[in-house]
């Protein structure tokens, strides 16, 4: 029998919001082949995101390849925001060992063998800072012809969370990002701004990644580890889960406004280091993106009870 899923390659930072948007996509198996999980440097050091990144797949028993992903960005010093993510990068949580093995070959270049496969139908999910993606572009020109859309979690048309413009995963690696938005590729971005529409109260995330699962333990602490530090560290009335909001409106556009944008990214200002230019499209800037401006806020907890739901029954 003919396999009908989307092929799709989720490059990630894990990282708690990303291991949230991980669980969302493996409850929707039966509409989406996960080809491979590929690990980049961001949120904590790679050493920490690769190994959650295989650890999880075996914990979710996905069959694909994990490439060996960029330990720094293309051209700047690795920047990490251990901090934000708590020890190993989870919260605190740790994953069951395994001994399952990386792939033998890099991200970049399992990105580019799985687009040919899949003979340009291949979709692409970026979770955290697109090292990986921007080489690939620069290994593979052709790779452009391969890969159908891109959906990233990445940049703000507003205010920023790392400096006063810059969202994290471009400030890690501005060059990157100027590469992924420049592909000609359609890229479908997912900023602070727009995430924050679906931002939740204390009440509303711990009730939700509490619902009683096989993954309860795992999402839990996560949650748990969010509310505390968003909301009793840094004060903040909400919690935006920024790589789960974007995976939700990737598997469910239908919830998500975006507009055709022009993007450029800020490489030399220090004070702006990482500021993703979002503006109209004019005859000298180009819709080169198409940028998420809000989501649905009650449509995104029903998908996120429906994940929960799935991990009951699964």
């Amino acid at each position: 029998m003919t396999d009908r899923r989307i092929p799709l390659v989720i490059d990630t930072d894990p990282g708690v919001d990303d291991t949230l948007a991980i669980l969302l996509i493996n409850a929707h198996r039966d509409k989406y082949d996960i080809r491979a999980i590929n690990p980049v440097h961001g949120n904590v050091h790679y050493g920490d995101t690769s190994t959650n990144a295989v650890r999880l797949a075996e914990y979710l028993n996905i069959d694909c390849r994990i490439g060996k992903g960029a330990v720094k960005p293309v051209i700047r010093a690795a920047r990490t925001a251990g901090t934000v993510h708590g020890s190993g990068g989870l919260g605190g949580y740790d994953l069951p060992e395994t001994d399952r093995q990386f792939d033998e070959k890099y991200a970049w270049d399992v990105l580019y063998e799985e687009a040919v496969k899949a003979g340009g139908e291949l979709e692409l999910v970026t979770l955290g800072p697109v090292t990986n993606v921007a080489i690939a572009f620069l290994a593979h020109p052709d790779l452009k012809n391969y890969i159908k859309k891109i959906y990233s979690m990445a940049g703000t048309a507003g205010k920023g969370n790392t400096n006063a413009f810059a969202e994290f995963n471009v400030y890690v690696d501005p060059e990157a990002f100027q590469i992924l938005v420049s592909s000609g590729v359609p890229v479908y971005m997912c900023g602070l701004d727009g995430n924050a529409s679906c931002g939740l109260s204390s009440e509303e995330i711990l009730s939700l990644f509490h619902e009683e699962s096989r993954v309860t333990d795992l999402t839990g602490t996560i949650a748990s580890f969010i509310e505390d530090r968003n909301v009793r560290k840094w004060g903040m009335k909400i919690n935006t889960i920024h790589d789960h909001v974007t995976m939700a409106c990737y598997i469910y556009p239908e919830i998500a406004e975006f507009r055709p944008m022009h993007c450029s990214v800020e490489l030399a200002e220090a004070d702006a280091e990482g500021q993703t230019k979002v503006c109209e499209p004019d005859e000298d800037h180009p819709a080169n993106i198409w940028y998420l401006v809000k989501a649905d806020k009650q449509r995104y907890m029903e998908i996120t009870r429906e994940m929960m739901e799935f991990y009951k029954l699964g």
